[in-house]
């Protein structure tokens, strides 16, 4: 891995975007101007704590001018799907391929109960109402919604994130899921 010149940051852009069946080839080719460092194995997948690929990575390049020309990918397609692309550097690069993934050390008990499906116009009140039958205190949970954009700057995920202290607790919201649906 080769480091910049200043503080050691690397020469790394993180893709965003990409098809899930994407391989290194095909990023490659997309990055076929650009000089990536070590070629295949300079580029990193970021996969989901299930183990899938989510459609994101890091490119490792060779040089500060490498990553002037990737930037310049940003938004083109691969295939049917445009890919963004933004700088980054080694330390982002190594914490998230540390902290994701179905090996990393923070999906097993993260704390957090994943939502997945959410209507498109969900609030934070329609999930604290939604779980106000097992909370006996809704002051000791901070509910947090991940609002990524995604491909526009309008679009929610329709997914949040829920951060619980008490595994019985999230045990008890999970039952509660399954007997129950947030009506959209």
């Amino acid at each position: 891995m080769m480091l910049g010149t200043e503080g050691g940051e690397g020469f790394v852009v993180k893709v965003r975007g990409l098809p899930w069946s994407c391989s290194a080839d095909e990023v490659q080719r997309f990055f076929s101007d650009c000089k990536i460092q070590n070629g295949a194995q300079g580029i990193r997948f970021i996969y989901t704590r299930e183990g899938r690929p989510s459609g994101e990575a890091f490119v490792e390049l060779e040089s500060e001018d490498e990553v002037k020309l990737a930037l310049k990918k940003d938004r083109e397609t691969m295939g049917h799907r445009y890919v963004e692309v933004f700088k980054s550097n080694n330390v982002e690069m190594d914490w998230v391929l540390k902290h994701t993934g179905p090996n990393s050390p923070d999906t097993a008990n993260d704390g957090f109960v994943r939502l997945r499906g959410l209507p498109f116009g969900c609030s934070k009140e329609e999930i604290v109402q939604f779980f106000s039958g097992i909370l006996k205190s809704l002051r000791a949970v901070e509910l947090k919604l991940e609002l990524t954009m995604t491909h526009h700057e309008s679009l929610w995920p329709c997914s949040g994130q829920v951060p619980m202290t008490d595994l019985g607790l999230a045990e008890d919201i999970t039952a509660l899921a399954e007997g129950q649906v947030l009506k959209g």
